[in-house]
């Protein structure tokens, strides 16, 4: 574990964990290197990044080298775009998720809240089935958005098995709990921190501490007092800070158990 860092004066340093940030989008090309700067500044020691095309994972494993500690890849096909996915994609993206230096796989799932079209959601399920046997095959966790498909997920899940985290969580603390009794873990992000949201406040509050992780998806949803700014992984500490004071423990032990959580998922430990 990294997260609690004992400096030379005995000082202890929390760092934080950002599991889902799309760092490689274009919101962040221009000011990327300043953005950088402020995940030091704020001690956000390790960063997922989460890639939805070949050409962003492949910028994504190239930047990822500068520390490989401290950023890692996901690759994944977003539900709204398997309707576009021809058989020469689907190879190219097996080939590049069995890349060593691509970590997890995702973000993959269901999301119904636009797509209306049964045919198009069954192929979402397809799509989402055939990532998450990929992921299995190669051993590698997996990342699930899910919105408005909380049901469908969850029957797909309890399915496949494997190693997975719910990103974005929003739905009932019932269901997550139903989640985490078959190992799989829950990411809570900045809409945590917003005035309506009861059923990320009872999930935080009601599942077991060794389920919880922590995630910006940004440049979406920044926490308050950010909301309505582009998100950053610089927030994260905003993020962790409310789950801790949800939970009624300190910022240092949220964010160390975060990091122990993180670890154990990525090693597929128990």
């Amino acid at each position: 574990m990294r997260s609690s860092h004992a400096s030379a004066w005995g000082n202890n340093m929390t760092y934080f964990i950002d599991t889902h940030a799309h760092i490689m989008a274009e919101e962040f090309q221009e000011d990327l290197e300043d953005v950088i700067r402020r995940t030091e500044e704020a001690h956000v020691d390790r960063i997922m990044i989460i890639t939805l095309s070949h050409e962003e994972t492949m910028k994504a494993i190239a930047f990822a080298e500068r520390d490989l500690h401290k950023y890692q890849v996901a690759a994944g096909i977003f539900p709204e775009d398997v309707a576009g996915v021809s058989e020469e994609d689907w190879q190219l993206f097996v080939k590049t998720a069995a890349d060593p230096r691509i970590t997890c796989i995702g973000e993959i799932g269901l999301d119904y809240y636009w797509e209306k079209d049964p045919e198009v959601r069954k192929l979402q399920r397809d799509f989402f089935i055939r990532q998450i046997e990929l992921a299995k095959q190669l051993n590698k966790p997996y990342l699930v958005h899910s919105r408005d498909a909380i049901q469908d997920t969850f029957d797909i899940m309890k399915e496949q098995g494997g190693r997975a985290l719910l990103h974005c969580y929003s739905s009932t603390k019932e269901m997550a709990r139903e989640f985490t009794k078959r190992g799989f873990y829950i990411a809570l992000g900045g809409a945590l921190t917003f005035k309506n949201a009861r059923h990320s406040v009872e999930v935080c509050e009601d599942i077991d501490e060794n389920y919880l992780l922590s995630e910006t998806d940004c440049p979406y949803m920044a926490p308050v007092p950010m909301r309505g700014k582009r998100n950053e992984p610089s927030y994260i500490p905003l993020i962790v800070k409310k789950m801790a004071e949800v939970r009624n423990v300190t910022t240092e032990h949220m964010a160390d158990v975060i990091a122990a959580n993180w670890d154990r998922f990525l090693e597929g430990k128990q």
